[in-house]
């Protein structure tokens, strides 16, 4: 039997309703599992222009070192997620960062929060501030 091929619209769908499973942090990265995929990535603290940002080149992830230590908990765990999803998606998927690939990760970003009985709304606020204060709008 062939598998019928998704339209993007229909991959997106299906990826915003697959868990993002077993997420472990060790050290300084990060490791799960996401649509039959193990997914590892680097976590690195530096001056960034984003509040969290990855690299296309090296398998890291960047967190603004600015963003505040009281913030590194909860939230920075869950930009770690978001970050590790969004370039999957772009980078094996082939997705539009700014749109596809930014929006299933923004969902498993606040699914991730909602398992760690994080606010949503704190950390999105946090974000926000984080990202005004580098300038963007």
């Amino acid at each position: 039997m062939k598998k019928k091929k998704l339209s993007k619209k229909e991959l997106i769908k299906k990826l915003l309703n697959t868990p993002v499973k077993n997420i472990k942090f060790s050290g300084k990265k990060i490791s799960f599992e996401f649509f039959e995929n193990k997914i590892t990535d680097l976590i690195e603290l530096k001056k960034e222009d984003h509040v969290a940002e990855w690299s296309r080149r090296h398998k890291k992830i960047f967190i603004d070192k600015k963003f505040s230590k009281k913030d590194l908990n909860k939230s920075f765990k869950a930009l770690c997620v978001h970050e590790a999803v969004e370039k999957f998606l772009a980078e094996k998927m082939h997705f539009n960062v700014d749109n596809q690939a930014h929006l299933v990760a923004t969902r498993k970003e606040k699914e991730f929060l909602k398992k760690l009985k994080g606010n949503w709304r704190s950390h999105e606020l946090i974000v926000y501030w984080n990202w005004h204060k580098q300038g963007e709008h």
